[in-house]
């Protein structure tokens, strides 16, 4: 159940970046076929304009907010929690958590020269990351690449093992070569624009005061004036326009949750944590024979926990399971500081108040907060659905799931 919004017609994904890439690196364990996009404003207004290359977004896996722009689109209409999901942050944390949790990495597109400068410096900072391999592949158009599909290199890719395709052709061609391969290839796609020649040295990041100011594209601007006057020129008034007339004309802020399962009855759900044996098994993290051995280990030796012995059999990483446990334990305050609904100081005041009157804290932070009821039953949504590890699971089994807990919830109070 991955939230979303929509930004011009596009749907981003709501989710702030740790979380994305446990996601990809979950999903890159199984080697799902999946694609991900790293939008920007040039992306989506060629969107805009296209409805096929529309079409592609609409049926990616993640679309995240890779651009400045997008994520204080995205802050206007209501989702304040929301960071940047940059294209290098995403290369080399991805790179640092494969390395990690030995997951294999394929390298396609740009040219020979940069991915050799590319293999020297990724041999340098992740000596045991394991590389699958690294293709130039030639050149084609955006018609060539809907008209082919080369089943040498789905089978070159799919034997190397690699869990995650790191996809250097340029937009909206690395988008179009994605969809064009989902479902063929075994691992998660990513497309990652100027990414291979700024990790090879031939064009710098903009240093972090300029990134954090929102003019990287400006940086880049000044870098390559030839190349990306006309796409700035052409793709950043369109879009001032167009989210300009989104802001005016969007009534509300809608769920960013959908289906049947989430106009459930908060009253009805059991908040209490899933074991982190189930959480990981549901996350396809874990398979029932890694869990039976675990346990089996640990009665041999109870001073040991199931999360540090899962840990020792390489069945995940160290990080992952930090991030489960977090989940797994996840507070209903914590979760309204993190989407900047409430500041610390705030969340205490409503704590004491919770403590002289007879009242669950979601209704006084509706009272005393100005805060909608459909605001905080999503956020009572979420907490469940992160404590019982559903939250980011496939929304047809999340769906089960939930409805299953529903009816058994509604039984027993019957």
């Amino acid at each position: 159940m991955i939230p979303q919004k929509k930004v011009i017609n596009v749907p981003i994904t709501c989710v702030p970046f740790d979380e994305q890439m446990m996601l990809i690196l979950r999903w890159a364990k199984t080697r799902a076929s999946k694609a991900v996009c790293l939008a920007n404003v040039h992306m989506l207004i060629e969107a805009e304009r296209n409805a096929s290359y529309r079409k592609v977004l609409h049926q990616a896996d993640l679309v995240t907010p890779d651009g400045k722009p997008l994520v204080l689109m995205l802050r206007r209409l209501g989702i304040l929690h929301q960071n940047q999901v940059a294209g290098m942050d995403v290369f080399e944390n991805l790179c640092d958590l494969a390395e990690k949790a030995g997951i294999s990495v394929y390298f396609l597109g740009s040219t020979p020269e940069i991915l050799d400068k590319m293999k020297r410096r990724i041999s340098q900072e992740y000596p045991i990351l394991k590389v699958a391999g690294m293709n130039s592949i030639p050149f084609m158009s955006v018609d060539e690449i809907r008209a082919t599909r080369d089943f040498n290199l789905i089978e070159e890719i799919n034997n190397s093992g690699a869990g995650i395709i790191f996809v250097c052709l340029g937009c909206p061609k690395q988008e179009v070569w994605m969809s064009q391969y989902q479902g063929y290839i075994k691992g998660v796609m990513i497309g990652v624009g100027a990414v291979f020649a700024m990790y090879a040295g031939l064009t710098p990041r903009a240093p972090h005061l300029i990134q954090d100011a929102g003019m990287e594209w400006l940086y880049r601007l000044i870098q390559e004036p030839h190349r990306l006057w006309h796409r700035y020129s052409s793709t950043i008034p369109p879009f001032m326009y167009l989210a300009t007339k989104q802001l005016i004309t969007s009534g509300g802020a809608k769920s960013l949750f959908s289906g049947a399962a989430m106009t459930m009855d908060v009253e009805n759900l059991d908040f209490s944590p899933a074991k982190i044996g189930s959480i990981l098994m549901r996350q396809n993290l874990l398979s029932a024979e890694e869990l039976e051995q675990a346990l089996l280990q640990q009665k041999l030796d109870p001073n040991l926990k199931l999360g540090e012995i899962l840990v020792r059999n390489n069945s995940l990483s160290l990080s992952q399971l930090k991030f489960y446990l977090k989940n797994q334990n996840v507070k209903f305050g914590q979760l309204l500081i993190e989407k900047k609904i409430l500041k610390p100081n705030n969340l205490q005041e409503l704590l004491s108040l919770q403590d002289h009157a007879d009242n669950r804290l979601g209704k006084i932070i509706v009272e005393h907060k100005n805060v909608s009821k459909d605001r905080v039953e999503e956020i009572l949504i979420e907490q469940y659905l992160r404590r019982k590890g559903l939250f980011l699971a496939d929304p047809i089994h999340c769906e089960a799931i939930l409805m299953r807990s529903l009816d058994l919830a509604i039984a027993n109070h019957n």
